[in-house]
């Protein structure tokens, strides 16, 4: 290869490196296939509850502009999130892809790039960005994620307990119950240190899932017996948590009956759409831990039945079904 052509390939790499990334996604968007071959679309306007939309756009136009103007990895963090929180996961992706050209080992922007790859059911590819963060971070003290502009209110992330529920969710949606319960369980570990109950009880909810699942009860039972968290610890201003409710529910303290809810929190993420994906593939789990497939069955079509298709009930419903109800249609 002649000197010239390899300083014009340097030059189309450089180029491709610096070029900003298309114009602000905007409007209806399909986004990817469900795991049943459905198209995942994302429509305007709704996640209202993260922050007012006109909130969300203006700190998407300020992220946008700030990463054009000079890619770091704390404004390409802050972008890809706001993209993710209007709901355009591919785009987000996108941000991360780019960032990790420039900083291929920044294990922050490996743990939204293993999210977004999981949100959009690439499960493989998830895991293996995952595993590369967490190598990245043997060894090294825990750290707070920067967030963005003080018109944006949020506090900041612990990054190794997302990244950790996340590797989680993948071995989960893969049915890798051994190794989920491993990443759930350091995801709760994390939680420890900052006293983060909702986070101890995510990780608890889903480990003990994981124990189950994988048919270890004796361990899974501990588990929830030792959980003595009580709803006012979690929320002192009073409100409801599905976490909470789900593990009262395995505990033995709520009737099955009584368990199901599509009511809206109000809190960020906790939408009508992720209360019901919730709580129905709580009681799908109930169920089939009970063996009750039949009953499991109509609860994993509920949980599956949302607009929402980001949300982590939605997804192991969706690879539930494939896993035991092949070929079948919802």
């Amino acid at each position: 290869m002649s000197n010239h052509s390899l300083k014009a390939m340097l030059l189309a790499g450089a180029l491709l490196l610096a070029a900003p990334l298309a114009a602000q996604p905007a409007g209806e968007s399909v986004q990817g296939t469900s795991l049943l071959g459905q198209p995942l679309v994302t429509y305007p306007n709704r996640n209202a509850n993260v922050a007012p939309v006109e909130t969300l756009a203006r700190a998407a136009r300020d992220a946008k502009a700030a990463f054009d103007a000079g890619m770091t990895i704390d404004n390409a963090t802050w972008y890809g999130r706001i993209l993710f929180y209007q709901g355009y996961t591919k785009e987000s992706l996108a941000v991360y892809d780019a960032a990790l050209k420039r900083f291929p080992n920044s294990p922050k922007l490996l743990r939204h790039q293993a999210h977004r790859l999981f949100s959009l059911r690439q499960f493989d590819k998830s895991i293996e960005a995952g595993l590369k963060a967490e190598k990245l971070y043997a060894g090294q003290p825990l750290e707070r994620e920067k967030l963005g502009p003080d018109y944006f209110p949020a506090d900041p992330d612990i990054v190794q307990f997302y990244l950790y529920y996340h590797l989680g969710q993948a071995y989960f949606a893969k049915r890798d119950y051994a190794n989920a319960a491993k990443y759930f369980t350091k995801s709760g570990e994390t939680s420890m240190f900052d006293r983060d109950l909702s986070n101890e009880t995510a990780s608890t909810y889903w480990r003990y899932l994981s124990l189950a699942r994988g048919g270890q009860m004796i361990e899974a039972q501990k588990l929830i017996d030792a959980y003595d968290v009580r709803l006012f610890h979690l929320h002192p201003k009073g409100g409801s948590d599905v976490y909470f409710d789900a593990i009262q529910l395995f505990k033995g303290n709520r009737a099955a009956s009584s368990f199901f809810s599509d009511k809206d929190s109000g809190r960020a993420f906790a939408t009508a759409d992720a209360t019901a994906a919730s709580t129905a593939y709580s009681l799908a789990n109930y169920h089939l831990l009970m063996g009750n497939r039949d009953e499991a069955k109509g609860w994993l079509k509920r949980a599956m039945a949302v607009d929402a298709w980001s949300f982590f009930a939605r997804i192991q419903a969706e690879a539930d079904w494939v896993a035991l109800f092949p070929g079948e249609k919802p």
